[in-house]
């Protein structure tokens, strides 16, 4: 029987897993639903196996982004710093090694670093490396692996799952949704995952100042027509103007990819060395990983992103990839 994926990969990497006493967890830098909810699944699920294990991320400190506080993460966190030297490593949703962060060295300092993620272009720095770029999210590998495991997926790490299928399936509107995805979603929601209230604290509970920094960003929103390209930026004052936070801003993008007349859609959020996170979305054919991945950063065809240090010459160098 082939294994799961087809991946050759796969098998050695269920046996590494339920050989190993101790495995440190890590998804990348910044992370988004997929990554948290793929983090605590895994987390929860190898514990419940009675393994020890430490879940982080490479940025110090690694606090939850907001909207996650039911995921309870911040419980579970372990500095990187203090995250032990274990034979196994678990590496999450990662297109690239270095997308660990302060992590990173742990790739060649474990002994089996186990690659699960489903970005295309993944560079496969794992010792075992379970990529694929067909999967809705890399809390669907996550799901399988801790099955083939021998974990029992109860409600708590199903609402783990939930969170990273939902969130990079864009609530199922996204091309990466599959027959495939929706049964697994099925599966989840059979084990009570209690999906309207998930739904409420991710994209329903922002702040009023939310509102008010939505106006400042849709009011400096650019299109250039020419290009199908909309963009817009949030800067450190805005932030202050409206008391809220660059994680109540990761919804932005959102407003602005709605419009009909942009294919592309940018958003530009200051962080505060004053470089710019960009997040790019595209409504299809044209490809936003491109553009993200030759800038250093990486993602998906249609979702991906990447670090500036301005925004009208990267403006300008995207406008000019989506003309050619």
């Amino acid at each position: 029987m082939s294994s799961r994926y087809d991946l050759p990969d796969w098998d050695a990497a269920v046996s590494a897993l339920c050989a190993a006493d101790e495995v440190a967890i890590a998804c990348h830098v910044n992370p988004d639903g997929d990554a948290l909810g793929s983090l605590m699944a895994a987390y929860l699920g190898l514990r419940q196996l009675g393994k020890q294990t430490f879940a982080s991320w490479g940025a110090s400190p690694p606090t939850s982004p907001f909207g996650y506080g039911f995921l309870n993460v911040d419980e579970a966190l372990t500095e990187p710093a203090a995250v032990p030297l274990t034979d196994t490593f678990l590496a999450l949703d990662c297109g690239a090694a270095d997308r660990l962060g302060e992590l990173e060295g742990r790739v060649s300092d474990s002994r089996c670093t186990i690659n699960v993620d489903h970005h295309p272009g993944n560079d496969q720095f794992g010792t075992l490396n379970l990529v694929v770029p067909t999967a809705s999210s890399s809390a669907e590998l996550v799901m399988r692996l801790l099955q083939d495991c021998g974990v029992q997926i109860d409600r708590a790490i199903a609402t783990c799952l939930w969170t990273g299928v939902v969130t990079d399936t864009g609530r199922f509107q996204y091309s990466n949704t599959s027959p495939e995805t929706l049964r697994l979603a099925a599966e989840l929601l059979d084990l009570g995952v209690p999906a309207p209230d998930l739904a409420s604290e991710i994209w329903g509970s922002l702040p009023f100042g939310y509102l008010r920094l939505l106006g400042l960003v849709l009011g400096r929103a650019e299109l250039l027509a020419d290009a199908g390209f909309v963009y817009s930026s949030v800067h450190l004052a805005d932030l202050a103007a409206t008391g809220t936070s660059l994680d109540e801003a990761e919804g932005l993008i959102d407003a602005l990819r709605s419009t009909r007349d942009a294919d592309v859609a940018a958003i530009f959020k200051q962080q505060d060395d004053g470089k710019f996170r960009v997040s790019l979305r595209s409504k299809g054919p044209r490809s936003v990983g491109e553009i993200a991945r030759a800038r250093g950063g990486g993602g998906h065809e249609l979702a991906a992103g990447f670090t500036a240090d301005d925004v009208e010459a990267t403006v300008e160098g995207i406008r000019r990839d989506l003309s050619r």
